[in-house]
């Protein structure tokens, strides 16, 4: 009974080495083509991120409703059934062999075109009764962030469990003890999102108080409103084309928008004509605008002057959570409310109503 025993406890460990083989052959380069998914018309669920790849195409990731991609012609939609992790995207991005990378609920998964494979987290177990009771969405195996730096490392933010850093073959936690401890006296730092700055910074933003951290390669540097930043509860940080840093905040207490320009901090606030204390997202079309958008609404910034963003009937979009661009300059913005992309003057929604 021994031997058999030890004979089953081989074999499971065998499978486990085995699955950890395939996540690694995962990442292999893309093939470029897209034999999974279905073809729709339009999107169902709420839309939590997007994402332009180097080919044009755009990836959008939903709540609840998988990811789907358009290539300028068609949009495909991909779910758990073609081989996701999760139908809960929170985060995208493209490695430099091609794959895209997805930040899911239930931890990453890669897509090189013709199938997805897993990568699992370590275990990180940060889960109370307080946290079930206060904030149950908090989930430290979800990736709320994801970016591949210069060296091909890829960094994860999560969803309570702080960071990650994956060289491809192992995992070492970050900022996990980085901001305000809550009431069960843990950390829970949330990380919705990293950057990379010109000078190969790279920075990270903290819901739990943490404020932002600055990683110049050796070392993180925490950066507190003592610093120059409007608020310690960060939602997104954004790198523009001059190379200015911009952070969004949660909106608490007098946030706004705040600029580093490299040597000092400039906050913007709603009494400077800011349309959301609340900023989940900011983008950078070509003429140089910034589109910053959140619960209270949208609006662009020349640098002089904020205008609110409304569409031909007089609109106001918010609860926008993301904004990005598309290889022929047009802007597309979501959230909870709806998928739209503005092009040419006009707003085109891209949600199926009829079978939302």
């Amino acid at each position: 009974m021994k031997g058999q025993e030890l004979i089953k406890l081989f074999f499971f460990f065998f499978l486990l080495i085995l699955a950890s083989c395939q996540s690694s052959d995962s990442a292999e380069e893309s093939h470029g083509t897209y034999d999974l998914g279905t073809k729709v018309s339009g999107l169902q669920g709420d839309v939590y991120c997007g994402y332009l790849d180097r080919e044009g195409q755009l990836w959008f990731g939903t709540t609840s409703d998988g990811l789907y991609r358009y290539d300028g012609n068609s949009l495909v939609h991909y779910t758990q059934q073609d081989g996701l992790s999760d139908n809960k995207i929170s985060s995208i991005t493209q490695d430099n062999k091609g794959n895209i990378w997805l930040g899911t609920a239930s931890g990453i998964c890669i897509f090189n075109g013709q199938k997805f494979s897993h990568l699992n987290l370590p275990p990180y177990d940060t889960i109370t009764d307080w946290l079930k009771q206060s904030y149950p969405v908090v989930n430290p195996n979800e990736v709320q962030s994801i970016h591949q730096d210069k060296q091909g490392s890829f960094w994860f933010g999560t969803n309570g469990a702080g960071a990650y850093r994956y060289d491809g073959h192992t995992f070492t936690y970050l900022l996990d003890h980085i901001g305000r401890k809550q009431p069960d006296s843990l950390y829970h730092n949330i990380i919705q999102s990293i950057t990379e700055d010109h000078s190969g910074n790279l920075w990270f933003a903290s819901m739990t108080h943490g404020g932002v951290s600055r990683y110049d390669g050796d070392s993180f540097r925490q950066i507190m409103p003592d610093d120059g930043i409007s608020d310690d509860m960060v939602r997104t940080i954004f790198v523009d084309k001059a190379g200015n840093i911009w952070f969004g905040f949660n909106g608490n207490r007098n946030s706004g928008l705040t600029r580093y320009d490299g040597t000092s901090f400039q906050t913007y606030t709603v009494g400077d004509g800011l349309c959301t204390r609340n900023i989940r997202a900011i983008h950078q079309d070509p003429d140089g605008n910034l589109w910053i958008g959140g619960f209270s609404g949208m609006c662009l910034f020349d640098g002089q002057k904020f205008t609110v963003f409304k569409g031909e009937d007089g609109r106001i979009f918010d609860r926008i959570v993301f904004i990005v661009g598309d290889a022929e300059g047009a802007v597309w913005f979501g959230g909870k409310n709806g998928l739209w992309q503005f092009k040419n003057g006009q707003v085109i929604d891209w949600i199926d109503h009829q079978n939302q």
